[in-house]
C-alpha cells in the first residue's frame, strides 16, 4: 500500500513538472527496524490583531483630536466634541427610538441601521484610520471597532 502511495506521488510530481522528486526508500515489510517519523509540528497561527469594540461616543471621531491645548485649539477640539455628542447622544438614539416605534423592532443589521441614518439625514463622524462602525442588534447600539492601543 505504501509503495503504491509513493508511486502515485512520483506520478503526480512528474505530471506537475517536479521530475527531481525522489521518494524515500521503503524498508522491507518484515524488518523490525522501521522508524516512525514524527509529523512536523503545525506552524503557529499568526497572532490575531487585538481589537476593541466600544460604544460609539464622544472622542471616536478623527476630527478635533491631537490638537493640543491653546487659545485657538482648545475651542476647536470642543467644537468637534460637541458635534459628536449631538450625533451619538441625541440624534442616533432618537432615530433608533423612532424606527423601533414605527417597525416594532430595532434595526436587525448594519444595513438597516445605515438606512435609518440616511432616512434621518444623520451624518456619522469620520473615524480615525483603522476604525470602523459596528451595529450590535442585541444591545441596539452603535459601536466602534478599533485596534487596541
Amino acid at each position: 500500500m505504501r509503495t503504491m502511495f509513493m508511486v502515485s506521488l512520483l506520478a503526480i510530481g512528474t505530471a506537475l513538472g517536479c521530475s527531481d522528486y525522489k521518494p524515500a526508500p521503503v524498508p522491507p515489510a518484515g524488518s523490525g527496524s522501521q522508524q516512525v517519523s514524527k509529523p512536523a509540528p503545525a506552524p503557529a497561527p499568526a497572532p490575531a490583531p487585538k481589537v476593541v469594540v466600544e460604544k460609539a461616543d464622544v472622542g471616536v471621531g478623527a476630527k478635533g483630536r491631537d490638537y493640543g491645548e491653546g487659545l485657538i485649539t482648545t475651542p476647536v477640539a470642543q467644537y468637534f466634541a460637541a458635534r459628536e455628542a449631538i450625533v451619538f447622544r441625541i440624534q442616533v438614539p432618537e432615530a433608533l427610538k423612532l424606527y423601533k416605534a414605527t417597525n416594532g423592532h430595532a434595526p436587525q443589521t448594519l444595513e438597516e441601521f445605515v438606512q435609518v441614518m440616511k432616512d434621518n439625514k444623520i451624518k456619522l463622524p469620520v473615524l480615525r484610520p483603522g476604525c470602523q462602525y459596528v451595529y450590535d442588534p442585541k444591545k441596539e447600539e452603535l459601536q466602534v471597532m478599533h485596534p487596541k492601543q
